[in-house]
């Protein structure tokens, strides 16, 4: 009877411990919001790796070892101490002076002001394609689907941004990103807006559409070289103009700036 109560109040005991750590785990894996997401960072301050943790203590299980200069991604913070993070699919927590944010891709370095914060993939029927340079002739590395999430977003130029998604690096057309959290972005950057822009890349003139189609109604012809005000990208193919009082649509090979 003594034995069959000892063992009784032991699995009490293993189920209650196993009950708080289930409770304690999902009270820190509850994020909903954007308020503290950081996005990609990399493994620093280390000699070969650091430990992600399955909480955020330094005393919790090692659940895998991160090697440094690895990327882990769908970082937030958490508290002074740690920050939650993915690594190959594993989520914990690793210590924020293990970890550094990512400004750029490796050799070039972004302003902090050119830091547009977290945004998310619009104005396409499926998928916006991550270059890995900023050019729409530039390699395609892989399709990110229409609403997924891209982090450390920096402002590259009229037409891309650099960011990244699932730790892979490149850059996405301004027209496909729609901001969500943190950056510049806050205070009304419109990564659409282009403003003005001269006709380019025509023989002597460039169509100007009723609709963001080249087969739509032709409102006028747009000699080579005549400056369009007001401008912003609709899509891959469309920005939409004015020109003498005419506001329509043309394609963005025949913009130049």
């Amino acid at each position: 009877m003594k034995r069959i109560r000892v063992l009784t109040a032991a699995v009490l005991a293993l189920a209650l411990l196993f009950g708080l750590c289930a409770a304690r785990a999902e009270a820190y894996y509850d994020y909903t919001g954007y308020d503290n997401l950081i996005g990609a960072m990399e493994v620093v301050n280390c000699t070969s790796w650091t430990s992600l943790r399955a909480y955020p203590d330094s005393h919790a299980a090692r659940l895998a070892k991160v090697p440094v200069g690895a990327v882990v991604v769908n970082c937030y913070y958490q508290d002074d101490r740690f920050t939650y993070c993915e690594y190959n699919g594993i989520s914990g927590y690793i210590l924020n002076n293990c970890l550094s944010f990512i400004y750029g891709p490796v050799g070039y370095e972004y302003r902090e002001e050119d830091y547009l914060g977290n945004m998310q993939i619009v104005n396409c029927t499926s998928y916006a394609s991550l270059r890995d340079y900023p050019s729409t002739s530039a390699n395609l590395l892989m399709r990110v689907p229409l609403g997924e999430l891209v982090t450390n977003v920096f402002y590259h130029d009229d037409r891309f941004s650099y960011c990244i998604y699932n730790g892979v690096e490149g850059y996405i057309l301004n027209s496909n990103l729609s901001w969500i959290s943190g950056g510049s972005s806050a205070s009304g950057y419109d990564p659409t807006w282009i403003g003005n822009a001269w006709i380019v890349n025509v023989g002597s003139w460039a169509s100007l559409r009723e609709l963001p189609d080249t087969g739509s109604f032709r409102l006028a012809k747009v000699p080579l070289g005549e400056m369009v005000t007001d401008c912003y990208y609709v899509n891959d193919r469309f920005a939409c103009v004015t020109w003498n009082g005419l506001v329509g649509y043309i394609l963005v090979d025949n913009l130049g700036w």
